[in-house]
């Protein structure tokens, strides 16, 4: 319940759409935010913000019952402890905030590591400036660790570290043993991605008859399951962790082994929430195709779905429209709560897992190494070949799985 919370005062930017992620965030960590204070720069040296936002703040926790500081920024340990000294509270900036939510949402085994992953390299950070501070003789005793302590907790971290990424490579190679035998069984992958709240979950519900919980809150962790969403065959569906803005690149990394699912997936369907203001949409949509590109994401193989049509004027979708015509990407209008346009995003789907035409060009020398590699190929799709005098012209039409696959043999060879 609400009141069961901590309550605590939330310092962000002014615009409203930030505003309300922050707040959702802080819901979502299980905080109850009484008091919001903005402003337009959070990197002011000392405290992050100004003297006068920080008068203001004073006065809020003197006059108001408040548990937590919350900061919608990254802090560096001085601006932490600055504000921590002069408000006599704990402060928590967003990164902090968003690894309490991980944490809070870790169900399975690996999301654990991934997030204990993020931990340590948030500590790590932060270790590294305590040496400087130490080194520099500046705010003695503040972190109660002399520089010698301090080094080891740095190394501790280190071999930590190291110990993680270690069992995440491991559950890496299961990944792609499973990936490899889920191509071998010419099985499509349809990844759900886009902004934390635009309906994911929902859609992957629309798509496999499941009736997994509909949630506010701002992540889940990774699921999968398969299911018959195309009359005719299998199709495997996963749901990964919502995209938010200003994820720390280290983050992104703990969580790698899951994310990177993305590039081997037949199709992306970018989930995107139709229903909020326009300028809203198109942030988290950048937002989220930016992610993808990071990611090596192919831009062919993304369908934008423009979730909650039932909330939406067809004034402002002709609009939304005109910007994703303008995007030349992909895109399908649905409502996962009405099943409006589920039958055609079911269609745009089946065209992108049918087959597909490529050219590949091999030098003779590596011909030679892959004979078996073209006698497989030439089992599972359509291949005509042309010769010229420094190798074969290879055209083949088939599933994208298979083409995956040639090509992932191809390179070994090479």
């Amino acid at each position: 319940m609400l009141n069961d919370r901590e309550k605590a005062v939330l310092i962000t930017y002014p615009e409203q759409y930030v505003i309300k992620e922050a707040i959702a965030l802080a819901n979502t960590a299980g905080y109850n935010v009484i008091n919001v204070i903005t402003q337009r720069y959070l990197d002011r040296s000392s405290y992050g913000i100004g003297k006068g936002k920080l008068k203001d703040l004073e006065e809020i926790v003197k006059d108001t019952e408040v548990d937590k500081i919350l900061f919608d920024e990254t802090l560096r340990p001085t601006q932490a402890y600055n504000l921590a000294k002069t408000l006599k509270k704990e402060v928590i900036d967003r990164e902090r905030l968003i690894l309490q939510i991980f944490t809070k949402h870790a169900v399975t085994s690996e999301a654990k590591l991934q997030i204990k992953l993020a931990e340590q390299k948030y500590e790590l950070i932060r270790a590294k400036d305590k040496v400087k501070l130490e080194t520099k003789g500046e705010q003695p005793g503040f972190f109660g660790l002399g520089e010698y302590e301090v080094k080891v907790y740095v190394n501790q971290i280190k071999r930590q570290i190291e110990y993680l990424n270690s069992k995440l490579a491991d559950i890496r190679k299961q990944r792609e043993t499973q990936r490899t035998q889920r191509e071998e069984k010419d099985i499509p992958l349809v990844s759900l991605v886009g902004y934390t709240g635009a309906g994911k979950t929902s859609i992957f519900n629309l798509l496999t008859g499941e009736k997994l919980q509909v949630s506010d809150q701002i992540f889940t962790t990774l699921r999968t399951t398969t299911r018959k969403i195309l009359n005719e065959r299998n199709v495997l569906i996963s749901d990964t962790v919502g995209f938010i803005r200003r994820i720390p690149p280290y983050m992104i990394e703990a969580f790698k082994s899951t994310l990177e699912e993305l590039k081997f997936a037949d199709v992306i369907l970018l989930v995107v929430d139709a229903s909020e203001p326009l300028s809203e949409t198109r942030n988290k949509f950048s937002t989220s195709l930016n992610i993808l590109h990071e990611l090596g994401v192919i831009t062919n193989d993304i369908i934008v779905v423009l979730n909650k049509q039932d909330l939406v004027s067809e004034e402002k979708i002709k609009e939304i429209e005109n910007q994703f015509k303008s995007e030349e990407l992909e895109y399908t209008i649905v409502s996962a709560k009405t099943n409006f346009g589920s039958n055609e995003l079911l269609e745009k789907i089946r065209v992108k897992i049918d087959e597909e035409t490529k050219e590949y060009f091999i030098d003779y020398q590596t011909v030679a190494l892959i004979s078996h590699h073209l006698n497989w190929l030439k089992e599972s799709s359509h291949v005509e070949t042309r010769k010229d005098e420094n190798g074969l012209y290879i055209e083949v039409t088939g599933r994208k799985t298979i083409l995956r696959q040639f090509e992932n043999q191809i390179k070994h060879v090479r």
